[in-house]
């Protein structure tokens, strides 16, 4: 056990001045760090004139220039679309089981929670394909295998 009057090392000494001098050097960086050369700051302002139309819909869950056919899209599928959740997606099945098929995009505007805005954004990333008496797509393929 030390007694209270055990004096301290040279080896202690230099790691007492070494974390000193680190403890020190540490604060003066984050006090005088500042940004990068060629970082800039900006503002988003939030003020956007009402009725205004976003120059793109946001959609993360789909793939650049993809498009679904309302009329073979799942509940998964829909769920991918910019502002259309689960629920919105189940409305948008059960019109299409109630119904039939989409004849026009704009047929939409009849399913619950689907307004004009909505639809304005679900735009370009939905299609409605005739349907061929013989079955298959117009390019020939068949979406049932």
């Amino acid at each position: 056990m030390a007694g209270k009057n055990q004096k301290i090392s040279r080896y202690e000494w230099v790691v007492l001045a070494l974390t000193l001098l680190f403890v020190v050097g540490t604060l003066w960086w984050f006090h005088s760090a500042q940004p990068e050369a060629g970082v800039t700051l900006v503002e988003v302002s939030q003020d956007r004139q009402a009725g205004t139309p976003a120059e793109k819909p946001e959609a993360p869950g789909m793939l650049e220039g993809e498009v679904l056919d309302m009329n073979e899209a799942t509940l998964s599928d829909l769920t991918r679309l910019p502002g259309i959740g689960q629920t919105k997606a189940q409305a948008i099945l059960t019109w299409r089981e109630t119904y039939g098929p989409f004849r026009a995009v704009e047929d939409l505007l009849s399913v619950d929670g689907i307004g004009e805005k909505t639809l304005e954004n679900l735009r370009p990333y939905l299609a409605v394909y005739p349907i061929p008496e013989e079955g298959g797509r117009p390019d020939g393929t068949d979406p049932g295998g």
